[in-house]
Parts: C-alpha cells; sequence; structure tokens
C-alpha cells in the first residue's frame, strides 16, 4: 500500500464531530420512523384500500432493488474534486429528503383514487432515491474519519444508539401527535425536526482517512467482491427473514387504535418497550469490550421470540402483564436493534481479506437495501395479511373479530415464526471480533500474508493478495 502525499494525521476524531454524527443518525431515523414504518398507515387513513397500498410499496421496493446496488456502484467509482469521497453525497441529499417527505404526507384527500394512488407512488419513489442518496454513505462515512478500528467501532455505536433514540421518538410522539394535528401538519414537523439534526454533520465531519484502489474497480470485481462475502450474505438473508416478519412495528397505530380501543397507548406500548432499550443500549459499548457481539446478537432474537409467544398466549386483555411483557421485549430488542449494524465493517474487512478487494459502497448497499427492502415489505405484507382478514380501511372503520385477530396475530406469532427462520440461518455466521481485528491488520499492510495465513487460514481459508491501495490523509 501506498501513502498519499499528505502525512501526519491523528486518529483522534473530536468529541462534537462523533456527536454530530450520532444526531445525522438521529435525525435521519425521524425520517425513517416517520415514513418507511408508518406511510402505510397515511395511505389507509386517506382512503387507499390495503390491497392498492400493499401494491403501491411493492413498486416502490422494484425501483430499490435496482437503486441500492447501483448507488453503491456510483459510490465506488466516483471522486469529488474536493477529495471527500462521502460527505459531498451526504449535503446533497438533505434538502431532498426533507421536501420529499413534505410532499408525501401533502397528498389530498379529495383526489380520485386512481390520482391518490399515483402520487403516493412517485412521491415515494423519490423519497427513496433521496434517502438513498444519504443511507449509504453515511454508513462507511467513519472508513474516512479513522483507520483506528476501535475508533470506528465507538463512532458507529454513537451513531446506532441515537438513531435507535430517533426511530422511538418518532413512533412514540406519533400516535398522539397524528391524533391530534393529522399527517400534514405532522409530517411537516417531522420533517423539520429530522433536517436540524442532520445538519451539524454535514459541516462538522471530516475526511481524514480515504482508502482507494490504485486503478479503478470494475463493475465484475464489485460484484465479485459481494458474491464472495459470504458472511455479508448470510447476516442479511437472515435479517431480512426476522424483520420483514416484524409486523408490531408497522402496526403501532392499528393495534392500540382498533383492539385496545385507545390509539394513545400506542405512545405507552412504544415507551413500555423503548424506555429498556434506552437503559440497557447505554451499557452495549461496555459489554462488547467483554463479549463477543455475535452471540448477543443471536441469543437476543431467541429470547424475543420467546417473549412474543407468551405474549400471544397471555393475551391482551390483562393490560398490566401485556405491559411488563413488553419491557422484556424492550430489553431483547436492545441488544438486537443496536448491535444489527455493527456487523457490516466486520463484513467489509472479511471481503477485503478474502477477495483482495475493497469496495465499502458495495458492501454498504447490501446493507441499506436490506434495511429498507424489509422495513418497506413488512408493511405491505402485513397489509396483505390484514385484507385477507377482513380489515376495513379508513380512519374511522369498526373492524370485525377477523381483522383484530389478524391484528394480534401479525403483532406476536407472526414475528416469532420469522425469527426462528432467522436463527437458522445466522447459525451458519462464524465472523467474530478477534479474527476480524487480525483480518484488519492484514487488510491495512500492518501484518504479512504469512502472519495472517497462520492465524486465520484454517477458519476462513488463506488471505487473498490484496489490491494494491492508495491511502490519503486529507489535512485538517
Amino acid at each position: 500500500m501506498k501513502k498519499g502525499r499528505q502525512q501526519g494525521f491523528s486518529t483522534n476524531v473530536g468529541g462534537w464531530e462523533k456527536a454530530s454524527y450520532g444526531l445525522y443518525f438521529f435525525g435521519q431515523n425521524i425520517f425513517y420512523g416517520l415514513i418507511a414504518l408508518n406511510v402505510h398507515t397515511m395511505f389507509s387513513d386517506v382512503g387507499i384500500t390495503a390491497a392498492s397500498i400493499a401494491v403501491i410499496l411493492l413498486v416502490t421496493r422494484v425501483w430499490d432493488a435496482v437503486n441500492d446496488p447501483l448507488f453503491g456502484v456510483v459510490i465506488d467509482k466516483v471522486r469529488f474534486k474536493g477529495g471527500g469521497r462521502f460527505l459531498p453525497w451526504i449535503r446533497i441529499s438533505l434538502p431532498f429528503i426533507a421536501l420529499t417527505s413534505i410532499i408525501m404526507f401533502a397528498l389530498p384527500v379529495g383526489l380520485t383514487p386512481a390520482l391518490k394512488i399515483t402520487w403516493a407512488i412517485v412521491a415515494y419513489v423519490a423519497w427513496d432515491m433521496s434517502y438513498t442518496l444519504c443511507d449509504v454513505p453515511i454508513f462507511v462515512l467513519p472508513t474516512s474519519m479513522t483507520d483506528n478500528i476501535k475508533e470506528r467501532t465507538g463512532i458507529l455505536t454513537i451513531g446506532r444508539y441515537l438513531g435507535t433514540f430517533g426511530v422511538m421518538l418518532a413512533m412514540l410522539a406519533l400516535p398522539m401527535v397524528q391524533a391530534r394535528l393529522g399527517w400534514m401538519v405532522t409530517g411537516l414537523a417531522y420533517s423539520i425536526l429530522g433536517t436540524l439534526f442532520m445538519l451539524p454533520a454535514c459541516f462538522s465531519i471530516k475526511e481524514r482517512h480515504i482508502v482507494r484502489p490504485e486503478k479503478e474497480v470494475k463493475l465484475r470485481e464489485m460484484v465479485s467482491y459481494v458474491a464472495g462475502n459470504k458472511y455479508l450474505i448470510t447476516f442479511y438473508i437472515g435479517m431480512f427473514i426476522s424483520y420483514i416478519t416484524n409486523f408490531a412495528v408497522a402496526l403501532m397505530i392499528f393495534f392500540p387504535r382498533y383492539n385496545l380501543g385507545d390509539q394513545d397507548l400506542g405512545t405507552v406500548m412504544m415507551m413500555a418497550m423503548m424506555l429498556p432499550m434506552l437503559v440497557v443500549g447505554a451499557f452495549i459499548p461496555a459489554i462488547t469490550k467483554r463479549i463477543d457481539k455475535f452471540p448477543l446478537f443471536f441469543f437476543g432474537h431467541l429470547a424475543g421470540a420467546v417473549i412474543f409467544i407468551i405474549r400471544y398466549f397471555a393475551g391482551y386483555e390483562n393490560f398490566g402483564l401485556f405491559m411488563t411483557l413488553a419491557v422484556f421485549q424492550g430489553i431483547a430488542a436492545a441488544f438486537t436493534g443496536i448491535l444489527v449494524f455493527m456487523f457490516t465493517p466486520d463484513c467489509l474487512e472479511y471481503g477485503t481479506y478474502h477477495t483482495g478487494e475493497r469496495a465499502e459502497g458495495a458492501a454498504a448497499s447490501v446493507q441499506t437495501f436490506f434495511v429498507k427492502l424489509t422495513g418497506s415489505l413488512s408493511g405491505p405484507l402485513a397489509m396483505l395479511l390484514l385484507s385477507a382478514f377482513g380489515f376495513i380501511e379508513g380512519d374511522v372503520a369498526v373492524q370485525p373479530a377477523s381483522a383484530l385477530q389478524g391484528i394480534w396475530l401479525c403483532m406476536t406469532v407472526f414475528p416469532a415464526v420469522g425469527v426462528v427462520f432467522a436463527l437458522f440461518i445466522w447459525s451458519r455466521y462464524k465472523l467474530r471480533d478477534k479474527d476480524v481485528q487480525i483480518m484488519a491488520e492484514y487488510n491495512n499492510g500492518r501484518i504479512s500474508k504469512e502472519e495472517a495465513d497462520a492465524q486465520l487460514a484454517s477458519k476462513y481459508g488463506p488471505a487473498a493478495d490484496l489490491t494494491k491501495m492508495t491511502i490519503t490523509t486529507l489535512d485538517e
């Protein structure tokens, strides 16, 4: 590997810089909690049928299936004149995310059904493209902020923790805010709030450490990189199965509105789950210093599946017991929700070790593709199931007993089944923290191929010959 001409770079990222990275995720997840997790509810409230909503969301996923991987390729190829690799995309995306979010919730109730569906599709595709512009770069930005692996992990943990806080805020407040202000004002307020939290990162974060291949990576090499990264694929297939059946998130308004008879109880439910998540989540960085993070992630999901089944049989008529079980669900979710995005950097290091290529954009696009795919397909799949149970659209509709039973199954049994299948897939994920650290040492040129093989070849095969890399250090 060759060093760029500028030297003297420090791995010490400032406190405000780390905080602004976390605040960006906080704001971004306000948008995510508003739109990706709840837009189907808004579509239903303005009079679009459940079956049509499923079609709308599925159509947008067809574009997303092309959108994310292509943008990952673009990130790995485009070079901005200013030297930054990821920050320019983050700055460009911010005004478009806010604007398209507002347009989404400005959907007029008085339009014909055909025009409502057209508005919904166009607005959602535009929002999805805007979100992609920031989502892929922000997850791999720490690789340019520092080449210190522990520091990267700390930055990512801050981002994920505050991101979880952001989506929690969006979900906690939404039932009560929407019931009083309506969807249009709620969408406007959330968009302003999300933008304000995302803004500091656009100007505070510095890219110090940019790693690129000496020659341009070809598309077939990027495809080979992803295809050869079995742990990246294994992890996200498992996540897809688990999260696509997590209908509880998609029904956060429907369940309290129809089953409990009081939409405001949705906020109480969210608090019962999310406060334990925040408290336990604050200790996760310290816990992962002593315990490998994957077993924590695996057994957190296992515990969550068991609690889902217990909740189904316990029912929701005894609200005190229902809320107690929600607290335990939140504790399990702290480990799964905080840790889920800690594995992409590990898979990136494995991919470089195994293939000799380094393509952060391609690796991150797999993550964002599956995240958005599950978040958006979970909603339409839930709506299709509810449609089969006789669900009636409209915010003042009276649901039949079959629809109420369908909502309860989607809140408990169906998510548990998805987790069981996911755990079977994840049992084949073998990367562990201590091994990834050795891979990172080899990938950064600190140990030789022979030294890496001596420690890892028996588990992961011999290290690949690395494509020559240029490491450029930028001035502060």
